[in-house]
This record gives C-alpha cells, sequence and structure tokens, in this order.
C-alpha cells in the first residue's frame, strides 16, 4: 500500500521509499524509511500534500513522493 491511500490520523510502518539516492538520503535524515513508524496529520486543501510525523520530526511531503513510499498499517491501527 502507498503512504499517499492512507487517511489522516492513521500510523503506518514504512516498508521501502522507492526513490533516487539523493532524495532518499535527505529522507533518512527526517526520520523517512524503511521500519519507521510515521503517522498522517492531515492533507493540504486542493493539492493533496501530506502533512506527517515521523518520530518527533513534523514534515510535508507532496502527493507525488506519498506514492513511491510502501507502507504497512501498525497493529492496532484502525482500519
Amino acid at each position: 500500500m502507498k503512504l499517499s491511500e492512507i487517511e489522516a490520523g492513521e500510523t503506518v510502518e514504512i516498508v521501502s521509499v522507492q526513490c533516487g539516492e539523493a532524495l532518499a538520503e535527505r529522507l533518512k535524515t527526517l526520520n523517512v524509511c524503511a521500519g519507521k513508524v510515521v503517522k498522517v496529520l492531515r492533507f493540504a486543501p486542493f493539492c493533496g500534500d501530506e502533512m506527517l510525523e515521523a518520530e518527533g520530526v513534523r514534515l510535508a511531503i507532496r502527493k507525488s513522493l506519498a506514492e513511491k513510499v510502501i507502507v504497512c498499517r501498525t497493529k492496532g491501527d484502525r482500519q
């Protein structure tokens, strides 16, 4: 499942990030990499950008990037 398919308020674990090496390294410094747990906080109106919280770091990513992040739901999260 892609991060772009997750609803606001859900918490998921990142399985993989399918992007270039430089961008993957930048995301890793922001705690967005395989094995990390992130929460989708909200979506920007009109453009669909996502606000995330990844282990204490809040960041916004474009919907096009969220489609390259593969995730799975964590246990105990709402379905």
